[in-house]
């Protein structure tokens, strides 16, 4: 399961790191309480993973730098994206507080 997963976030949906690492995590999490509790049946642990699943491709599909699998027809601003014009908010906002730290010191 986690080997399909792998393949699924890596190769197909492009699924940034962080949402790979809360995804594992969730997975351990999952499979050690299943064998806490003495439930060792895979279909248990795929069941509770999955909405976690669905939601890290939902969320990595619905964002603006999307650029897996039928990116083209699903996320309208790849051509920014792909020409770097689109940029991600945090790295924005890290611009924007250096430049007010900037501003503060020229002062």
């Amino acid at each position: 399961m986690a080997l399909g997963h792998f393949f699924l976030f890596c190769n197909v949906f492009l699924v940034w790191r962080r949402w790979e690492l809360l995804w594992a995590a969730f997975f351990v999490m999952n499979a050690a309480l299943h064998l806490v509790f003495g439930m060792i049946d895979g279909i248990s642990v795929l069941l509770w993973q999955l909405p976690l699943t669905l939601l890290v491709i939902v969320w990595q599909v619905r964002s603006p730098w999307y650029h897996g699998i039928f990116a083209e027809k699903l996320n309208p601003q790849l051509t920014n994206y792909l020409s770097g014009d689109l940029t991600c908010p945090k790295a924005a906002a890290d611009e924007k507080r250096i430049g007010q730290k900037a501003s503060k010191a020229s002062e």
